[in-house]
């Protein structure tokens, strides 16, 4: 027969043989694959084998890993966050990371947090190599799970309880009750009294609404949001300029479109909230600056608290529309309240703050991929958390993980990247209760380690010219660190934020035996402090500084040089004296580091 010939259906039953029946295998042989994704076969589920991402890991949103690759990341709707809030309870903790008890997450008393020279373990034996999805275990903090059910309003709620009642302790007279706005004065100091900015509209007390059309939605944003600009008076102008031009650079750091020294006081001049949030930081800071110049300060110490209060009770009325909570508004008031209680180092309300701050982000599906106002808070956030977080010996709050890879990122984005890396390891480096279903050995930390180690020397491939130090003047023989000027500074901080991490694994993975173990230890931590210390002589930039000061103290966390150890204390003075922030607290700390040792 031609093969362009097609045989009608009876002939073709007729001129074939019958087919062999089928042989079944058994269930002990043959029914079993050894080439499904190793989430299925943990789960005991059926895998279809399809890659990056197979069927019932799609289906789940779970990490699809297969023993001869790493992770695929879960699948997205396109133009969606990381985590919508669909699917959160699929993502919450998934089957590759264990579950991890509860433990404090605020006390900041006890031993010293750090061990500057871990004691020598025997060298762990040769293991497969970890994948990073694997190492991100870690990423999980017990509060990721707490926040889980909480709705928009819940966590703004939850938030401002916490600052209400913080406030009531340290000022029994504080309140949040209302009181009525009074008439428009002039006080002796002459400037107007806080209370009377944008009360024209500001919000009363009433049902909470749930606008169901366009035109309700906006009627109820002008219940919360003014229809035209605050007018402030002098000395509220000159707060709010030293905002724009000067606390701005600390949240804008990696941001290449500075939101919030664009945007955010933008939104600041039709928002009471905002504006009163800003105008609090700004005097706190302001009073601090002239203290420590010895100077009278032309800011009454007090005028900051007044606003912070004042900020609580505008928040206090506004939550009660469902905009509100929704808002970029609200975000960045959080946020600028935050930083208000980072200034004040010396009050561990803070860190319980900050959880606060990511209750709100959470609710919302604000994350590092966001665009616009919200990456920008949540990036300013991340690097705050991650202080707190490394001080206190716990994990990060945040659970998000970047989808973009690396070829795909911007040289600003690459900078961020840094700072997400800094999480991972402040993560690693967090003190874990020990679990009795999956104990930590010394070879699973040891890879974990190394393959934190691999991400941070990938990521590091990836760097352009932008990273690349440019020439100096010749510099005095006798400094102590060869100076390293990179330019613009937000490349040179990313570089530092990457050797602060190098430090950080390099003491807390377990020790590796031999003169050779001990030489590749030797070169990497001095690397790592000579890239920071030599970027910090040259770093004037004000927004890089605070960051820098706190990678400066990882460098000191391994010098055991007298010389190197005062300047270092020197280049955190510098810090200071650039910025007007207070590194008292944090000087005192890494002395007390150096103490320990002799």
């Amino acid at each position: 027969m031609e093969p362009s010939e097609a045989p009608s259906h009876g002939s073709l039953a007729e001129s074939q043989p019958p087919r062999p029946k089928r042989v079944r295998k058994s269930r002990s042989r043959g029914l079993r694959t050894k080439t499904g994704c190793l989430t299925c076969r943990k789960r005991h589920k059926k895998c279809d084998e399809q890659q990056p991402v197979c069927g019932p890991c799609s289906i789940s949103s779970r990490d699809c890993i297969y023993a001869d690759g790493p992770a695929a990341p879960a699948p997205q709707s396109q133009g969606s966050p990381t985590f919508s809030r669909h699917a959160k309870r699929e993502v919450v903790v998934p089957a590759t990371i264990p579950e991890v008890p509860r433990h404090s997450m605020s006390s900041t008393t006890g031993p010293s947090p750090h061990n500057l020279y871990p004691s020598p373990v025997e060298a762990p034996q040769p293991a497969p190599a970890m994948t990073l999805a694997e190492a991100y275990q870690y990423a999980y903090s017990p509060d990721t799970v707490a926040s889980e059910l909480l709705t928009t309003d819940m966590a703004s709620n939850r938030w401002l309880d916490l600052l209400a009642t913080d406030a009531a302790q340290a000022d029994a007279g504080f309140s949040l009750a209302p009181s009525p706005a009074p008439e428009d004065s002039v006080s002796n100091s002459g400037y107007a009294e806080p209370r009377t900015i944008g009360t024209e509209n500001q919000p009363v007390q009433g049902a909470h609404l749930i606008p169901t059309t366009p035109a309700a939605a906006a009627s109820e944003r002008h219940a919360w949001s003014l229809d035209r600009d605050i007018v402030l008076t002098n000395q509220e102008a000159l707060l709010f300029r030293t905002f724009a031009e000067r606390a701005s650079l600390w949240l804008d750091l990696f941001d290449p479109y500075k939101h919030f020294g664009t945007y955010a006081i933008r939104l600041a001049l039709r928002n009471v909230g905002l504006m009163k949030a800003i105008l609090a930081l700004t005097a706190r800071h302001s009073a601090i600056v002239q203290a420590n110049m010895g100077a009278t300060s032309e800011v009454d110490s007090s005028l900051a608290v007044q606003y912070y209060y004042e900020t609580l009770h505008y928040i206090s009325s506004a939550l009660q529309y469902n905009s509100y909570t929704h808002s970029e508004e609200l975000l960045g008031t959080a946020l600028v309240i935050s930083t208000y209680e980072m200034l004040d180092s010396s009050d561990s309300n803070w860190k319980r703050h900050l959880k606060g701050v990511f209750w709100i982000q959470r609710s919302q599906d604000v994350n590092g991929a966001s665009k616009g106002l919200r990456q920008s808070v949540w990036w300013a956030w991340l690097r705050q958390d991650i202080w707190a977080a490394f001080r206190e010996r716990r994990r990060c709050f945040s659970f998000w993980r970047p989808v973009k890879d690396y070829p795909e990122l911007r040289q600003d984005e690459l900078a961020d990247r840094a700072v997400y890396l800094l999480s991972q390891t402040v993560n690693y480096c967090s003190k874990l209760e020990p679990s009795p279903t999956e104990p930590e050995t010394t070879a699973k930390r040891a890879r974990v380690g190394e393959a934190l180690m691999s991400e941070l020397e990938r990521w590091k491939s990836y760097l352009g010219p932008k990273f690349q130090p440019l020439p100096t003047a010749a510099t005095n023989p006798n400094s102590v660190f060869q100076p390293l000027w990179i330019h613009p500074p937000q490349f040179a901080v990313a570089l530092q934020v990457y050797s602060f991490a190098c430090i950080l694994i390099t003491l807390h993975r377990p020790a590796v035996s031999g003169f050779d173990g001990y030489l590749k230890t030797q070169r990497t931590l001095s690397d790592a402090v000579a890239t920071i210390c030599g970027i910090a002589t040259e770093l004037k930039d004000e927004g890089s500084q605070i960051l820098s000061a706190q990678c400066l103290f990882g460098a000191g966390l391994c010098v055991q040089d007298e010389v190197k150890r005062n300047a270092i204390i020197s280049l955190i003075n510098a810090c200071e004296a650039r910025t007007g922030w207070p590194m008292e607290t944090l000087r005192n700390d890494l002395r007390a580091e150096w103490a320990k040792v002799g």
